[in-house]
């Protein structure tokens, strides 16, 4: 390791995770690299680093210190640890991770589903990690960015802005020193309640996808957005509204509903159909062509189950919601993963409301 230089792992050398990598590593960070794939580790090595083309903040090599299948040399000696891999994913990565963490190292989850830190958290304990760390989640990846190959990555863009809590918040401050110098993007919000809200795939993608079921399985090419029909938005916004409520019920401030987001983000104008059939940066995004899909195999049991389990402890309806979650498991059945229920949260029928507040607060 180089002297007076951060020591930083990355967990998943998938698309995100080989940027994250050879973007930290043009910022001066040294970076070891994890995966599961003897090919990708070794492909990385072979080239010494990762190079980032596009329209990112940083094109160029970006030298990393090593890839390996072995996560515990990964971490040896790492202050921030980034979990870069889809939701489906956390819960095995939080079995390996546990037996090799140590007291003062940080985690952070990037991007997470609707309370993933929960669920991480909940994993370690239950594999026996006793270690003092800490534990964050952001709500979408910093990059919007493409694999070219393994150890090349074309960045189609970079977020300004990304929000982020530490579970609890309480400790927001102490993950805002460490990264603020690297990644000034982030936005420290309320609590992680916060950031799973603000995470929209779960209104966008599982629904939206189920009304396609035809087209996808007549083989029918189609434009994901762009070819979205007036009663998929409906969808979006009954699930819209249920997620406006919960937001109300758990105290979370600051979040807007989707048509409002839509309009801040990209400062379209019109109404939320209009605006997502007409956005040039959907333009060319296709649909799937299998029920097979991260839309649903990732949105439905590690999101819509987890804002269900939100909404039973509150108390709330999501006849929208619930609607969704059902068809997909008629559709897809043991395709899908049990999720983040009451239970695989580490939750009881007596949670309240106010545990979970305390629980993401502190």
């Amino acid at each position: 390791m180089s002297e007076n230089k951060k020591r930083w792992a990355i967990v998943g050398a998938g698309n995100g995770g080989q940027a994250f990598a050879g973007y930290l590593s043009m910022l001066g960070v040294d970076i070891a690299i994890y995966d599961n794939f003897q090919t990708t580790v070794d492909a990385l090595n072979e080239q010494g680093g990762v190079y980032l083309e596009g329209n990112g903040k940083k094109t160029g090599f970006g030298k990393i210190l090593f890839a390996s299948t072995d996560i515990a040399k990964v971490i040896e000696g790492a202050e921030l640890i980034w979990v870069i891999v889809p939701s489906i994913y956390h819960k095995g990565i939080a079995e390996k991770l546990a037996p090799h963490l140590v007291d003062g190292q940080t985690i952070i989850i990037n991007p997470t589903a609707p309370l993933g830190p929960m669920e991480f958290d909940k994993v370690l304990k239950d594999n026996g990690c006793t270690a003092n760390i800490t534990l964050a989640a952001s709500c979408t990846l910093l990059f919007a960015c493409r694999l070219q190959k393994p150890g090349t990555v074309f960045i189609n863009g970079q977020k300004q802005n990304v929000t982020i809590a530490a579970y609890p918040s309480t400790k927001n401050a102490q993950v805002e020193a460490l990264t603020k110098d690297y990644i000034p993007e982030f936005q420290f919000v309320q609590d992680i309640l916060a950031v799973s809200f603000d995470n929209m795939n779960f209104e966008f993608h599982p629904g939206p996808t189920l009304l396609y079921t035809a087209m996808i399985e007549k083989g029918i090419p189609f434009e994901y957005y762009i070819d979205y029909v007036p009663s998929q938005v409906k969808l979006i916004e009954a699930i819209d509204a249920e997620r406006m409520e919960l937001c109300r019920v758990y105290g979370v401030n600051g979040v807007q509903n989707a048509t409002e987001t839509f309009r801040t983000m990209y400062g379209y104008e019109g109404d939320l159909y209009q605006m997502v059939t007409n956005a040039d940066c959907y333009k060319g995004i296709k649909g799937p062509k299998s029920l097979k899909v991260r839309y649903l195999l990732e949105d439905v049991p590690y999101a819509l189950r987890a804002i269900q389990t939100l909404a039973k402890i509150a108390g709330v309806k999501t006849t929208a919601i619930d609607t969704v979650v059902n068809l997909a498991y008629i559709l897809l059945g043991d395709e899908l993963d049990e999720g983040r229920t009451a239970r695989n949260l580490g939750l009881s029928e007596n949670t309240t409301v106010d545990d979970i507040i305390k629980m993401c607060r502190g």
